[in-house]
């Protein structure tokens, strides 16, 4: 009895921690044309807008755009770092190739350029007869990066009256106890056996992995391998709770979004709800989930690597190169390809139910909507969506 006692303690625990994993894994695995063209630089500026030019330049991956930006307020310059262990640095994967392999680099980035929607994280959201509206991708993260956010993103934000984000208070007490509750309710497995669908020898490799990341064997067999799948991507480096150990600032990107609409008096809306939230992850198929676990055991691809990547692409706003990490190039390191099925489930039909929330928004004008940068590009993208919906959307970022 006190043994069955504890390993119920020990999974309560557990389920608590499971919306930790949401954060780098939504960016992961959610899904770049040219340079800004005349035409979109002419409405930018008709509107008063400047656009900025691609981030990377000829011989470098990532280029710091500081230059080009006007003065900056206090409140835009000095978001606080998270702070790092040495040993949680990963390996930027893309800038790596770049390194390592000229060539394929090369015909990497020919075929991410040809990503819908790939390159850009502000877009002007227009339909008959309303003001402009704006569509913002941001990265789930407390991040100094994903919060310092660009002069024309301020002004975008203090030109509306109503805010829209996934989840509003997400990082807050209240909204965290109802996550927790609602994935407690779902990551129970009855029936147990969450592995035995992998051959012994993975298995036992599968364990060990997730054993290092807090879930012994006896409670990961308990446990919905959406649940185990999102604990080996998840990284401990960055995030709220790595940032309130190293005693630094917490506040995530669609945080601090969410106060500066308050602070200005803006209407703050909800584009999804907790149960839709933790649907789409329980969502995602057993065999999905275990071939992810199998992936992240064989490659060795650690959580830090894909942390590190998804920085690199979202500072250079050509987050939609993901989508093209895929092939030959990429075998054995990492291949999107793989996980088609959990983008269909988590980022896809989340797509059409937040562009249902948000088209009333956008129809009275003078809205700004941010959402996770992954929501953006691709044919099933938000930007797709919108202008299948009649709106013009510009980049301007």
């Amino acid at each position: 009895m006190a043994e069955e006692t504890v390993e119920r303690r020990g999974i309560a625990r557990l389920r608590a921690r499971a919306v930790g994993a949401l954060a780098v894994a939504a960016l992961l695995l959610a899904p770049f044309p040219g340079s800004v063209n005349a035409g979109e630089a002419r409405a930018s500026q008709s509107a008063g807008e400047t656009p900025a030019a691609p981030a990377a330049q000829p011989g470098s991956w990532r280029v710091d755009d500081t230059a080009r930006a006007p003065e900056r307020t206090q409140e835009q310059t000095q978001a606080p770092p998270v702070m790092r262990a040495a040993d949680c640095v990963g390996v930027d994967l893309v800038k790596a190739l770049q390194t390592r392999d000229a060539a394929n680099f090369e015909r990497f980035e020919s075929s991410a350029r040809a990503v819908l929607n790939g390159q850009g994280l502000l877009w002007r959201v227009e339909g008959k007869g309303s003001r402009p509206s704006y569509l913002f991708g941001t990265m789930h993260s407390s991040e100094a990066i994903a919060k310092s956010f660009d002069d024309l993103v301020m002004r975008a934000l203090q030109r509306s009256r109503i805010v829209a984000t996934e989840l509003p208070g997400a990082s807050t007490r209240k909204v965290a106890a109802e996550l927790r509750r609602l994935v407690a309710a779902r990551s129970f497995r009855p029936g147990g056996n969450s592995l035995d669908a992998l051959p012994e020898p993975l298995r036992d490799e599968v364990e060990a992995k997730l054993s290092d990341a807090g879930v012994p064997p006896q409670v990961a067999e308990q446990l919905q391998p959406w649940y185990l799948a999102l604990t080996l991507s998840r990284s401990n480096c960055a995030g709220p709770a790595a940032g309130a150990r190293a005693g630094v600032d917490t506040e995530t990107a669609d945080a601090r979004i969410e106060r500066l609409a308050v602070e200005k008096g803006a209407a703050l809306v909800a584009l999804e709800s907790p149960v839709e939230q933790v649907d789409a992850l329980a969502s995602i198929p057993d065999e999905v989930a275990l071939r992810m676990m199998r992936e992240a055991t064989e490659t060795g691809l650690r959580p830090a690597d894909i942390e590190s990547t998804i920085t690199g692409l979202y500072s250079t706003r050509r987050i939609g190169y993901l989508l093209a990490m895929r092939g030959p190039i990429w075998a054995g390191v990492f291949d999107v390809d793989g996980y088609a099925d959990f983008i269909s489930a988590f980022i896809t039909r989340r797509n059409v139910t937040m562009i249902q929330r948000a088209l009333p928004i956008l129809q009275g004008g003078e809205a700004f909507i941010a959402v996770g940068a992954l929501h953006l590009p691709g044919d099933a993208g938000m930007i797709e969506l919108l202008r299948r919906q009649g709106f013009s959307v510009t980049r301007i970022w």
